[in-house]
């Protein structure tokens, strides 16, 4: 997932940048969360510095989330965050303005945009979803580039 985002969305690989690469990742302390974070961070090959960690993230309840996202520094435009489900799907619902994700299987990416200059000002029902991409959707999209990389099982249709 960290190899497609950096190609298509971030400019990696010679391709034109689709959004500006994130200023931080911010992951929840566990592991599973961090490995994916760290992983990112490799192939987005940001300084060590830019991964930061938030117990309040692990295993979060969307009240949280949402003031997290509200604490963000304000010199920060985007960030990626890691965390866990059911939270992590529950926010992403009650925080889309017109839409919904139909889930968040392991490693998907739900971008969503916000519709302020502060992060302080993010509230219930007003971002865009900009893109929805899982495990499983790229191994249909992208065969040859992606074979194997979902898991059986594991919830993604």
């Amino acid at each position: 997932m960290a190899g497609f985002l950096h190609k298509i969305y971030f400019g990696g690989n010679g391709q034109s940048a689709l959004l500006p690469r994130p200023d931080r990742l911010l992951s929840s302390t566990a592991i599973r969360a961090l490995t994916t974070a760290q992983k990112m961070r490799e192939v987005l090959k940001m300084d060590t510095r830019s991964l930061l960690l938030d117990s309040r993230l692990y295993l979060a309840e969307p009240d949280t989330i949402l003031n997290v996202t509200r604490e963000l520094d304000e010199d920060w435009r985007h960030v990626v965050m890691f965390g866990h489900n059911p939270g992590v799907h529950d926010f992403i619902d009650r925080i889309l303005a017109r839409t919904t994700v139909p889930g968040m299987p392991t490693c998907a990416v739900a971008m969503l945009g916000l519709p302020h200059e502060h992060w302080g000002l993010a509230d219930w029902g007003e971002a865009q979803l900009i893109a929805y991409i899982t495990p499983k959707a790229l191994e249909r999209r992208f065969p040859s580039e992606f074979a194997g990389v979902s898991k059986a099982g594991a919830g993604d249709d």
